[in-house]
């Protein structure tokens, strides 16, 4: 994965190297502008210094995501900007080839163009993340006991608390957000961290205020095992996620299920939960085990299941009896772009299932596009969900 980034870095740089070298010609026509050649020359550097730091840090054995993802974006925010002034540039200079004057209006447009992208990505990436999107969904089935009818459950995903850094401005109204939600159960499906366990310390205080009538029930993620962190022994990488089971567990009181199952129970009725370690396709690793997690799964529970990766509702749970799978995983991929009802996403390339609720022969899988950035920390239309799930009992 590193050396993808790496590689698109590099043609990211070649690229901008050339736009910088066309904006300083264009700047070079212009009479008494040397400050402002000389300002364009100390801004180009300072943004490639910033980029050769984000390199290092990719390539030492332990670096900081934050500051990394940062230190790209910065990059690419004005690299995206100066680009699409080039394309502009080079369309306004179409006349000059059959010797007309080119066409500054449309020079004119690159700019603002430019200027409204550059604007764009920084609101996406400073004001989106900090809004939260709330979808109500209802979930009827035959199998759901009656006590269990209007039951409230709200699920939250893929927080990568390494995202925040310190700040705990988006935790705090998370848990305000779920709170005043007075849901039944909160389920969390997986992916609390980036890298290490210790990115969830400064935020014990804030998500130990989650409040639910019947607790909060949680799953691991692909990043919660340490695998995209470097360690000095496998014992190291096993510490690591001992430290964020007592964690989850100790600290912030969380029920999390490792291939386990329990059951809920209202009265004389009771609904299963199920929660399995994450289950992924390469390069994601696979710890997750469903017929461990619940060796009886033709019984006639209604059965709500807690999978971090959606591929596993396409590949293996949609052909069991488990009535309700909720995952997270995808992000959608940190980019939605929707117009009305019609949403896409880069993720659609991956997976088949990449947000919302999906049905089949009465089954339904729920993906969540989760809170947290990876990578980037940008959120381009993508805005942090929760979901609340209403159950509903329903005549066979």
């Amino acid at each position: 994965m590193r050396f993808a980034i790496i590689a698109f870095l590099l043609v990211a740089v070649v690229a901008s190297i050339l736009s910088d070298w066309l904006i300083y010609r264009d700047l070079c026509f212009l009479k008494k502008k040397k400050k402002l050649r000389i300002a364009h020359l100390v801004f180009a550097t300072l943004l490639y210094c910033l980029l050769l730091a984000a390199f290092i840090s990719l390539l030492t054995p332990v670096n900081s995501m934050l500051f990394t993802g940062w230190c790209i974006f910065i990059f690419l925010s004005v690299f995206v900007a100066k680009f699409l002034y080039i394309i502009f540039r080079g369309i306004s200079a179409i006349p000059v080839l059959f010797k007309h004057k080119a066409w500054k209006s449309v020079q004119i447009a690159g700019f603002a163009v430019s200027v409204a992208c550059f604007i764009l990505l920084w609101w996406n990436a400073i004001v989106t993340p900090r809004q939260f999107d709330i979808n109500e969904v209802t979930i009827e089935s035959a199998k759901l006991p009656a006590a269990f009818n209007g039951y409230r459950i709200v699920q939250f995903s893929d927080l990568h608390v390494g995202t925040f850094g310190n700040s705990q401005s988006i935790p705090i109204r998370l848990v305000e957000k779920i709170n005043a939600l007075k849901p039944d159960l909160i389920v969390f499906t997986g992916d609390i961290v980036n890298n290490r366990s210790s990115e969830l310390i400064p935020f014990i205080p804030s998500l130990r205020n989650l409040e639910a009538k019947d607790g909060i029930v949680s799953i691991l993620g692909n990043h919660d095992y340490g695998d995209y962190a470097k360690w000095k022994t496998e014992s190291a990488k096993r510490d690591n996620l001992d430290w964020l089971v007592r964690i989850e567990e100790d600290s912030l009181n969380w029920r999390l299920l490792r291939n386990e199952h329990f059951f809920l129970k209202n009265g004389n009725d009771s609904i299963a939960i199920i929660g399995v370690e994450n289950w992924g396709e390469p390069p994601f690793s696979t710890h997750g085990d469903l017929n461990k997690a619940y060796p009886d799964i033709n019984d006639k529970h209604f059965k709500l299941l807690l999978s971090h990766n959606p591929k596993h509702w396409d590949i293996e749970v949609c052909h069991t009896p488990v009535d309700l799978t909720l995952s997270g995983h995808t992000h959608a991929m940190q980019m939605v772009l929707s117009v009305g009802k019609w949403k896409w996403s880069p993720s659609a390339w991956k997976y088949e299932h990449w947000q919302g609720l999906y049905e089949k022969n009465g089954k339904y899988l729920y993906v969540n596009i989760g809170i947290g950035e990876v990578g980037l920390p940008i959120r381009i239309g993508a805005t942090p969900e929760l979901t609340v799930f209403t159950l509903k009992s329903k005549m066979p």
